[in-house]
């Protein structure tokens, strides 16, 4: 089961076998049923989560209830609350599992003990974050200044196994539009 985790990181990075049994051993196996909350406001993300099967989401509700779907994580993606995780503040951002899923879990004191143990970590999980902060400018950018079909084809690149896994009101929230709005646009693509 970790062995998806451990080639996910020898795909960035040199790890020695002493590494590979640190890193495993410092990671929980979680089980998450569909619905499933990891983070909620105002909870912490205490954990960071890499899934092994499923997908997961998050999401931020603004002040009329209204959901903003952020970013999807399906097989072989990371997720949490990042600043809630990183800084030990309340979260702003809930985190759920789309589907039934299958996690390692890493805490927030496990996860500082491997970055001093295993320096290239450090390197990793910096690209990583920077990937990510890259992503959301890029989805918020495009959010400004695209045509809904634009935003869709690129979430489909970015998420092609996503397509029949999320529901339309999901990705509908993900471009920003209602999902009265998104079903003719689709339905307008499609054509």
């Amino acid at each position: 089961m970790h062995t998806t985790l451990i080639q996910e990181l020898k795909r960035h990075i040199d790890l020695t076998e002493e590494d590979e049994q640190l890193i495993t051993s410092s990671f929980r196996y979680k089980k998450v049923r569909k619905n499933q909350y990891l983070v909620q406001p105002p909870d912490i993300a205490y954990h960071e989560h890499f899934v092994l099967s499923g997908c997961l989401f998050e999401y931020y509700l603004d002040d009329d209830g209204i959901q903003h779907t952020l970013v999807f994580a399906p097989e072989g993606w990371w997720m949490t609350d990042l600043q809630s995780f990183l800084t030990k503040q309340e979260s702003k951002y809930h985190v759920q599992a789309l589907e039934d899923s299958e996690l390692l879990v890493l805490t927030k004191e496990a996860y500082d003990k491997l970055l001093t143990r295993i320096p290239a970590l450090n390197s990793y999980f910096r690209s990583l974050y920077a990937n990510a902060i890259i992503g959301l400018n890029e989805r918020l950018l495009n959010v400004l200044s695209t045509k809904v079909e634009e935003r869709y084809l690129r979430f489909l690149k970015k998420y092609p196994q996503l397509e029949n896994r999320v529901p339309q009101y999901l990705v509908a929230s993900y471009l920003g539009v209602t999902p009265e709005f998104f079903s003719r646009v689709k339905s307008k693509i499609l054509r």
